[in-house]
């Protein structure tokens, strides 16, 4: 048995506190369509934008280096998607896919939509989210302490793949 108090178990985050105090304006219906419309009230940490999709940084990442595909559209299923809209976005996921083998090296990709509450939706807007898994993902903060280390800040993550965002264009010619 060990001597650790509960609080122990935490990893403290002072600055979360700022964050939650940053509520969402009661006019914004949808944050993706807040990006989308480039509201100054909404981060957003964009890698490739275009007419029809946004290529971000989740702000809340499961790990390193997750992104997501977000059409602009509102939508809330693959179903409402016109063929050619479900093709361009798909196509995006693989060029994100090898952007993503470029700059973070991972040993596997987790590629998902959640469509539904039920099924983890957090945000009712499609969207893909591509999360990169390393090798090492199991250390000793993860499985001793169930904290999960990032390693490499958002800001340094942007760039990196800003760096690379060639990778990104001409995805549907």
């Amino acid at each position: 048995m060990t001597d650790l108090k509960p609080y122990e178990y935490y990893l403290w985050s002072p600055k979360r506190e700022e964050y939650e105090a940053n509520e969402i304006p009661d006019d914004i219906n949808c944050i993706f369509c807040s990006q989308a419309e480039d509201d100054e009230r909404i981060s957003k940490l964009e890698i490739y934008e275009d007419d029809f999709l946004m290529v971000e940084l989740n702000i809340f990442p499961y790990n390193t280096g997750h992104l997501m595909v977000v059409p602009k559209r509102h939508l809330n299923s693959l179903t409402e998607l016109e063929d050619e809209e479900r093709d361009r976005l798909f196509s995006m996921v693989a060029k994100v896919e090898e952007l993503q083998r470029e700059v973070v090296d991972p040993a596997g990709i987790d590629v998902g939509l959640n469509i539904g509450e039920a099924a983890g939706e957090s945000i009712q807007h499609l969207h893909v989210q591509l999360v990169p898994i390393y090798g090492h993902d199991r250390g000793f903060m993860e499985t001793s302490l169930d904290t999960k280390v990032m390693k490499k800040s958002l800001p340094d993550m942007q760039e990196e793949y800003k760096d690379n965002v060639e990778i990104l264009e001409g995805y549907w010619e």
